[in-house]
């Protein structure tokens, strides 16, 4: 033949492709990978006007920080979370504003200022929008009065009290006495708290005021047996409990009349001479025993009745009438009695 024609080998291997044809996964990522070194060097160009290509995201978010839209738009941004958390807080009940902060003096955001917050150390305060100044518990609350500025502005108390209506149960109203001539200012606060169903109390500083504060936030969810006197519960807690109202009496000697008498009254009837016969009781605090339980309770009238026979005494003198034997008789037993 007189031209040979090339025929090619089916079976033979083909040239090898590049990675890229192979893989079309490869040149996505290579591509995603220059999309973002492009939006590296863009940001770093918007910022600092510079184009680098090696600078880091942290550097080029740091530079964007710095500059004025970023701050501006942050201001803006707590400016508006102020404003809805203040709207949110507007409408919240006392029973809401209290579980949301439970251990936490609410302070009215017109308090802000005021001196007695300096010391306020024992509880967290949070300055919320409420109608009273102070937030102690659900249905305790506290108005703050300086008597210098009530003299200045002598209705504002009225229309702050006018606000509470009778939403609170326990309502306060703490002044401070930063005035001398103060009698007048009291006798018509103390009026207008009885009127209004208010507690009024008094603080001399602000140290006392900001204590105040605390004490009632403290015992919140406390009940008055705190405070209340203990109850005694056995037969020898008791009678020291009875007898220790006598002046001088202790539990000791009360256990000591105990084991003595054996019973109430026997220690009741005894004489003089039988109580001081008792170990560790002398002859005055026998004495003021017997009387306790022998003396007249009566005090008062029987010194009116002492001074009309004295004058009747002295009348009688004047006029030489000797005193009668009954006279003579009570006079006599009340000298024993004082003796």
């Amino acid at each position: 033949m007189s031209g040979k024609s090339k025929i090619s080998n089916p079976y033979a291997k083909s040239a090898p492709k590049s990675n890229a044809s192979k893989n079309p996964t490869v040149t996505t990522k290579s591509r995603i990978q220059e999309s973002r070194s492009k939006s590296k060097r863009d940001m770093s160009t918007s910022v600092s006007g510079n184009v680098d290509a090696n600078v880091s995201f942290s550097q080029a978010f740091e530079s964007m920080e710095q500059s004025q839209h970023f701050r501006t738009t942050m201001s803006e941004v707590r400016e508006q979370s102020a404003r809805e958390a203040a709207a949110k807080q507007a409408t919240m009940t006392s029973e809401e504003l209290m579980s949301a902060y439970p251990h936490v003096l609410l302070v009215s955001t017109k308090q802000r200022g005021n001196g007695i917050l300096r010391y306020v150390r024992n509880v967290p305060i949070q300055y919320v929008q409420i109608v009273p100044d102070y937030l102690c518990g659900p249905n305790r609350c506290a108005l703050f009065l300086s008597f210098k500025y009530h003299n200045l502005h002598p209705q504002y108390i009225y229309r702050r009290i006018k606000e509470l209506k009778s939403d609170y149960d326990l309502r306060l109203l703490l002044c401070l006495v930063d005035v001398e001539d103060n009698e007048s200012i009291l006798s018509v606060l103390n009026k207008t708290c009885c009127v209004n169903n208010m507690t009024l109390i008094l603080a001399w500083s602000e140290e006392e005021a900001a204590r105040y504060l605390e004490t009632f936030k403290a015992f919140e969810g406390k009940d008055a047996s705190s405070i209340q006197k203990k109850k005694e519960v056995t037969f020898p807690e008791q009678v020291a409990d009875v007898l220790g109202c006598i002046r001088s009496v202790n539990k000791t000697d009360a256990a000591t009349l105990t084991n003595q008498f054996k019973n109430v009254r026997s220690v009741m009837n005894a004489s003089v001479d039988d109580i001081r016969q008792c170990p560790g009781i002398g002859e005055k605090k026998a004495r003021r025993l017997y009387d306790a339980f022998n003396k007249p309770f009566s005090g008062v009238m029987a010194k009116k009745r002492k001074e009309e026979r004295e004058l009747s005494a002295v009348s009688n003198d004047k006029e030489g009438i000797l005193p009668k034997n009954e006279d003579v008789e009570d006079k006599q037993l009340e000298q024993s009695e004082e003796g």
